[in-house]
């Protein structure tokens, strides 16, 4: 009985050896990061982002209201059917005689059809308005998608920075505690004191939390990587190793850059279909001071046993014109040609900013290659530094001070160099974006790995 008892516990304990791994494996398993190629990253962005699917929605939703303005150019039937009962009989008085016109209860149902024949342009102007913003829409939609490219491709852009920049942080580690081992031996043999030791203790235990840190911010770019792709923001993506396409070539002049951007940026054309529906807004506030003609033909049919004719057809045209509606129109037209001034100076203040944005852009790209230029003789500098001090240190000629500062130097180089690649590549590609190039760039690479 009491080996029972014993036994019991140790099969629990024994159960739970087995389904804890799993569950570890189960958890290892779902924080697994996929590789995304850059090309495939962008192609999802575009397919999966919420703003682009929304925009995309907008134009379907702008198409129907062309169709809906389009209805005016054909007719437009109406059915209806009543039923009528009377409380007496209709009748009237004939030479002292009632005599009855139409029965008690009647049923009728009517069909009629009418057509605009002529209405000044109301119709087409309205017309010309839905198309407008059909177009502006899809304008939009572009001025969407190329706002995704460029977000995951920053995105993508600063998970690989942060790969690199733990990389930075691995070899600062592994020089910290290279510099440990040598303290150590020196101490040991009597050439240095204890604070060298403890000094280098400090620097391995600063560049440990530099890796957590690194490491950290690793797994938030790749989060954010997910989340501009149209996923999850909990979720984890890995760029790819290896090379990424980048623009190349040098920059072109900033005029050439001005113009092409004045040519191409969708955010013009699309503030220019906003200046179009405006001036189609106007036409039709004008059409209002018009009359419209039109013709209707009906067909009647009445359940009236007195009536000798209970179907009828019927043939109208007419015309109807408003002539007072306390001045609603006037105010209507002043308020069209009103908006259409304002969305002008709007097209002119968007030219403006986009030249800014593009000659920013140009800085940016100038800039970026000069630090480039910049770190990458800091860093040779700081690395032969670094090697001068180790050696003058290892025969005693220089002090524990001098390494730690060639190691910080050096990092800082690494990062520095790491910061100015990583910003010149972005650079490039929002330069692209300002000259309204980006998606032309893009849609040879998405199309290939489709």
């Amino acid at each position: 009985m009491h080996h029972r008892f014993v036994s019991l516990p140790a099969a629990v304990f024994a159960f739970l050896s087995l389904i804890v791994p799993c569950g570890a494996q189960g958890q290892d398993n779902a924080m697994v990061s996929p590789e995304v190629s850059f090309t495939e990253a962008v192609r999802i962005a575009l397919s999966n982002a919420r703003e682009v699917r929304l925009a995309a929605e907008d134009v379907r939703i702008t198409a129907e209201d062309r169709n809906r303005a389009a209805a005016g150019r054909l007719p437009r039937l109406d059915a209806s059917s009543d039923f009528t009962a009377l409380s007496e009989q209709p009748s009237v008085f004939i030479q002292g005689n009632t005599i009855q016109t139409a029965d008690q209860n009647i049923w009728r149902a009517r069909l009629t059809a009418e057509q605009t024949i002529y209405d000044f342009g109301r119709t087409s102007s309205r017309v010309e308005q839905a198309d407008a913003r059909t177009d502006n829409a899809a304008r939009q939609e572009e001025v969407a998608r190329e706002r995704q490219a460029i977000e995951v491709i920053s995105a993508f852009l600063s998970a690989k920075r942060a790969e690199e920049l733990r990389k930075v942080a691995d070899e600062s580690l592994a020089t910290a505690r290279d510099h440990r081992r040598v303290a150590g031996d020196q101490y040991d043999l009597g050439v240095v004191a204890k604070n060298d030791v403890l000094a280098a203790d400090v620097q391995v235990a600063n560049a440990e939390a530099g890796v957590i840190t690194s490491e950290n911010n690793v797994e938030l770019a790749r989060s954010r990587l997910a989340l501009r792709m149209g996923y999850s923001g909990d979720r984890s993506v890995t760029p790819a190793p290896g090379a990424f396409p980048v623009p190349g070539g040098s920059s072109p002049p900033l005029a050439d850059s001005l113009r092409k951007a004045l040519e191409k940026r969708n955010e013009l054309f699309a503030q220019g279909a906003i200046i179009r529906e405006g001036e189609a807004a106007v036409s039709t506030a004008r059409t209002e001071f018009t009359p419209t003609f039109f013709g209707q033909g009906g067909y009647l049919y009445e359940d009236n046993d007195l009536n000798p004719h209970k179907s009828v057809f019927s043939i109208l045209v007419g015309g109807k014109m408003n002539l007072f509606s306390g001045f609603a129109d006037e105010a209507a037209l002043r308020k069209a040609r009103l908006t259409v001034g304002r969305r002008k100076e709007v097209l002119g203040k968007l030219r403006d900013e986009i030249a800014l944005e593009v000659k920013s852009a140009h800085l940016f790209v100038t800039e970026a290659e000069k630090r480039k230029a910049v770190a990458e003789v800091a860093v040779a500098r700081a690395d032969e530094n670094l090697r001068i001090q180790n050696d003058r240190y290892k025969e005693g000629l220089s002090i524990s001070t001098e390494v730690l500062d060639a190691q910080t130097l050096l990092t800082r180089a690494k990062v520095d160099r790491q910061n100015a690649v990583y910003d010149l590549f972005e650079a490039q590609y929002r330069l692209l974006a300002a000259r309204g190039e980006l998606l032309d760039f893009l849609a040879p690479l998405i199309a290939a790995v489709r």
